[in-house]
Formats: structure tokens, sequence, C-alpha cells
């Protein structure tokens, strides 16, 4: 297969282009508008830009020539018309075939592909990474060579963090597994970093949740202070002032309620504090885009996405990543305290959202 790159002034320009170097046969695989040319961005030219393939060794139809016709002797002889063949039509003949990139369809070999380019959580990044995975597979025409840069591509856009205070709060809607989330940062920073803990929770909605993060206080052994309001979560911060990390508990709500970021902000001091958005990766992409927009007015530190144990799609790290610019803290993938929490790093969790992606 020939692929050729044109750039012309218009689409009918680039498409007569096409014609002239590859013939009517050819494919347009992308088209899209560019700027060419000018300083730093400035007095830049638009462009088209067509991207078109044709087989190289198209088969030839071979034409049995025709045999002539003997005249009858009762009659004079007439004049035998040729067979001309059929003339395509006009906008045959003048338009090459074009593949629609709304559908984004891709070489033969990279059809796996095509399932990513369609996660909501590609959106805005589905053309760019259309352009790169056929520009790499045609330059090099080894699909070990694309994984590895669609991999990188992904391991570039994603930022891993640690915590930069020793208050660290998490956040987020209810079900996700915060408290079962800060009961592992609990037992981390207490059995494996050896420094010494405090707990508050501000959850005081359910009661159940005071008694599970008291359940895992006692068996962690540290303290654990519980706060109605915000007079109460000053004291309990100078209460637990001699621990190396102290983890903050928030209560869960309906994301959909407008007023819960507001009472949260009534409740809570974020200051010299990690706040960190928690997210269950089971959620669909646009609740998640929608809770992380909700939770924007709070001076969120990062993420932590849990539950990555009970889906095969990651790309929502990917997406909200890209999209916040805000770094990713911990992933958690199971129920197990204190087992089932891990601290990526970038490649780790690239290699983990691009392999069960392709699987």
């Amino acid at each position: 297969m020939m692929v050729k790159r044109i750039v012309a002034n218009s689409v009918s320009e680039a498409m007569e282009l096409v014609k002239q170097d590859l013939g009517n046969d050819a494919i347009i695989l992308n088209t899209r508008q560019i700027k060419v040319g000018g300083l730093f961005g400035l007095f830049a030219q638009k462009k088209v830009e067509l991207v078109a393939s044709v087989e190289e060794h198209p088969v030839v139809k071979t034409v049995q020539p025709i045999q002539p016709i003997a005249p009858q002797a009762s009659s004079e002889p007439r004049p035998i018309k040729p067979v001309m063949e059929k003339r395509p039509s006009s906008v045959e003949s003048v338009s090459p075939k074009i593949v629609s990139f709304a559908s984004r369809r891709l070489p033969e070999a990279l059809r796996a592909y095509e399932v990513l380019l369609a996660e909501p959580a590609l959106q805005h990044e589905a053309e760019a990474l259309y352009d790169l995975l056929v520009s790499t597979f045609y330059k090099t025409n080894d699909l070990n060579q694309v994984e590895q840069v669609f991999a990188a591509t992904v391991t570039d856009s994603i930022r891993v963090t640690a915590a930069t205070s020793r208050f660290i709060m998490v956040t987020g809607p209810t079900g996700v597994g915060k408290t079962t989330t800060l009961a592992k940062l609990a037992a981390y920073y207490r059995l494996t970093k050896q420094q010494k803990v405090g707990l508050i929770t501000t959850d005081t909605y359910r009661i159940s949740a005071v008694e599970q993060l008291r359940t895992y206080a006692d068996i962690i052994d540290i303290p654990l202070r519980v706060a109605y309001d915000l007079q109460e979560f000053e004291q309990a911060k100078v209460d637990l002032s001699d621990c190396d990390v102290i983890l903050i508990d928030t209560a869960g709500r309906n994301f959909l309620d407008a007023g819960y970021v507001e009472q949260l902000k009534k409740r809570h001091d974020f200051s010299e504090t990690d706040v960190f958005l928690v997210l269950s990766l089971t959620s669909k992409y646009r609740d998640l885009e929608q809770i992380q927009q909700r939770f924007d007015q709070v001076p969120l530190s990062g993420f932590i996405f849990t539950k990555a144990d009970e889906t095969t799609d990651l790309w929502a790290i990917y997406g909200l990543v890209k999209k916040t610019q805000l770094p990713l803290f911990c992933l958690t993938t199971g129920q197990e305290v204190p087992e089932d929490i891990i601290w990526p790093t970038s490649a780790e969790v690239s290699r983990m959202i691009v392999e069960r992606g392709l699987r």
C-alpha cells in the first residue's frame, strides 16, 4: 500500500492532487485543518492536510479481443459498431473513495484500537490518538511499536503525587469506599511507614460509618476523634497534634445535591491539608466528570481511584487526570485492609490502562 500526505489550500485542491498522484482508486484516510509557517504561531496560513492511500499493484483485468462477425450472404454487410467500454460517471472520475473520519476507521491491523477511540474518556484526545496510531503504523509497520508509542503517550499525560502535608483528607460522593480507603491509608502509614497516625471523622450522617472507622482504629491501635462541626474539627486537630499523619474522613452524599460541597466547606478547614477526591472506577465517565466539577470549589490535591479490580475499563484515570491536570495519589484494588492499595508510577498506571483496554 502506498500512503501519501497532501497539503493544499482547500479540500478540492487537495483532492485534485490526490487524483493526479494516486489516481481515482485512492482512499482518503484522514482530513484535517493545519497551520503552516508563521513565527511563534503568528501569521500562520491555514491549509488542508489529506492522508491518502492506494494499492501499489492494482489488479488489471484482461480484455478478450472481439471476434469479427461474418456477414450473411442474403443481406448486405452492415458496419460493425465497436464495443465501447462503459465510462464511469463524472462523480466516480473526480472523487477518490473517502473513509469518514467520524467512523474512525483504522487499518485492519489496528482495528483493536477503534473501541478505545470511542471511549468517552478519550473524546477530546481521540483525533490526536487516531493520527498517532495511523502515522506510527505506516512508518514502522510494527504493531509492537504502535503499542509502545501509544502507551508512552498515555504515560506522558499521567502524573502521580505523594502527600505533602501531615493532614490528609478524603472526600467524595457516597458509596465510593472513602472509609475503607482511609483505613488502608492508616494501616500503610502506621504499619509500613512506622509513623504515628491519628484519625478524624466528620461523617456523622451515618452511625455505621463512625463505628466502622472506630473498629479499624482499635485494630490498628490509633486514636480517633469525631467532629460534628467546625469548632470540634479544629479541636480534634489540636488533640492529635503529636501525630505524624492525621487522616480525615468526610461524609458521603449524593453528588447531585447542590448544597453538599457548601456544607463540606462549612465543616472543614482545608488549610495545610492535602485533599484527595475519591472516585469509583465502576462509575460512568460522565458522572465522574460531573462529580469532579462539583468538587472543583474544594482545593483538591489529586485523585484516589477505587474498585480498580471490578472493571476492565481504566480509561477514566487517563481522561480525568489529563483534563483536570490533577495527579493520582493511589489506587485501591479490593476490600482487604491493608493489602489492597497500590502506589503506582506513571508508567505502571499507563501499562494497566493500555493492557486492560486491548484485551
